[in-house]
């Protein structure tokens, strides 16, 4: 008898190491139009638009919704978009990310997602569109 055995993906995040100087805790829910310099590490609910300049991590249930320019990186415990009943993509949710986008095994994105590149865990939900961001919408990344 064979046994297949799976090699396990693990995500380190190291919030000093990457930069990530803010954080919307567990709880917390901010809306309106947002704007951080540096990362972020979302615990919480963040709804409505802005930038995070720098990496941006969405923790176990946490919930990013609206219209977001990423630039960095984009780390995704948690949930990208709306819940709809249908499991379609919510068209109210935009994400522009300017680095690589990793959704966990325990990550739901109903969010249209544009970035430089993609890399799924097994078990993560994509339920919303993905494409490419254009070379020539891709901004310098500085100080990584």
């Amino acid at each position: 008898m064979e046994r297949l055995s799976k090699s396990q993906d693990t995500l380190i995040i190291d919030p000093v190491r990457m930069h990530i100087v803010n954080r919307i805790a567990e709880g917390s829910t901010l809306r309106g139009e947002h704007r951080y310099s540096g990362g972020l590490l979302l615990q919480g609910a963040l709804h409505g638009g802005g930038e995070i300049g720098g990496r941006l991590v969405v923790w176990h249930d946490a919930t990013l919704e609206g219209e977001f320019r990423v630039l960095g990186d984009l780390y995704v415990f948690g949930r990208i978009g709306a819940k709809t009943s249908d499991q379609t993509a919510d068209p109210s949710t935009r994400i522009e990310c300017h680095g690589t986008v990793y959704l966990a095994s325990t990550a739901v994105c109903t969010g249209e997602i544009t970035a430089t590149r993609l890399h799924m865990y097994d078990g993560a939900s994509l339920q919303g569109p993905f494409s490419s961001l254009k070379a020539e919408r891709i901004l310098p990344v500085l100080n990584d």
